[in-house]
């Protein structure tokens, strides 16, 4: 009975597996928990994960709470997007943009852990200062998990440094 129970274990986790190499990691798990996208942040509601799998940052001012503060910048809120935007397309090649680029103060990513490509959810948003800088704001979330090890405040801090 036990070694049953066993050989269709393995069965099963063997055809899990197999699954997710013919159907691709990233399109199992959208399969599975759907999509990561849940559409543009409201940075106004400033609502965070109730798990801590999840990173908030933000110019001084701009939101409550967040997790580091991130210098104003020089740029014009469309050329600070932008620039953040290509330097994350650079340096993460599993990083796809999502939104539509129709609002040029804003983007949308979705990327994907390297080794099973568990999906992470990057908001970022710039707006016009009253001192003529720009602020910026910055959302990046785990859809899977209670816990993405600090693996969210990471990126956002390689992304964000430097300006």
């Amino acid at each position: 009975m036990l070694k049953t129970i066993l050989i269709g274990a393995v069965a099963l986790v063997a055809a899990v597996l197999i699954a997710f190499v013919l159907i691709g990691r990233e399109r199992a798990w959208q399969m599975i928990a759907g999509s990561p996208d849940t559409g543009p942040r409201d940075f106004s509601i400033n609502a965070r994960s109730p798990s801590p799998n999840d990173a908030l940052a933000c110019t001084p001012g701009l939101c409550a709470d967040p997790d580091f503060t991130v210098a104003p910048m020089d740029d014009s809120p469309a050329d600070a997007i932008e620039r953040l935007a290509q330097k994350l397309l650079a340096t993460d090649p599993l990083a796809r943009r999502l939104d539509d680029g129709s609002d040029p103060a804003k983007a949308r990513f979705v990327t994907f852990s390297p080794l099973m490509r568990f999906p992470d959810m990057i908001h970022l948003e710039a707006v016009a200062m009253a001192d003529g800088k720009t602020g910026l704001m910055a959302y990046a979330r785990a859809q899977l998990g209670k816990s993405d090890l600090g693996k969210n405040r990471a990126r956002l801090e390689a992304l964000l440094a430097g300006g």
